[in-house]
């Protein structure tokens, strides 16, 4: 990766990638509670989760950086954060679930 590339993405998780935007923005999240995911943070984490007995990718969209120096502040009383989850099924590509941490 050359410097000034901001990152890069392995093209076998492209497919997920677009498919939760799409979802997040197409979700009550946005459409209802007019969270503004084209200004959050994104976090897809190599890490495969189970669902309801299905294998699948968590990709996250966040309204504020969580950092190692503020994760612990993140929640009640402390950095109140927007966020959506969206899960997707490894095998199929089809969204599972779509949903907010609180």
């Amino acid at each position: 990766m050359s410097e000034d590339t901001i990152f890069e993405l392995d093209k076998k998780y492209t497919p997920f990638l677009f498919k939760a935007i799409e979802a997040a923005k197409k979700s009550e999240f946005v459409t209802k509670y007019k969270y503004d995911i084209d200004h959050f943070y994104i976090s897809f984490d190599n890490y495969i989760s189970i669902n309801n007995g299905v294998s699948c990718y968590t990709i996250r969209f966040y309204s504020r950086e969580i950092t190692q120096d503020n994760w612990m502040d993140v929640g009640a009383g402390g950095i109140v954060i927007d966020d959506i989850n969206v899960d997707i099924d490894i095998d199929s590509g089809d969204v599972i679930s779509i949903y907010a941490s609180r």
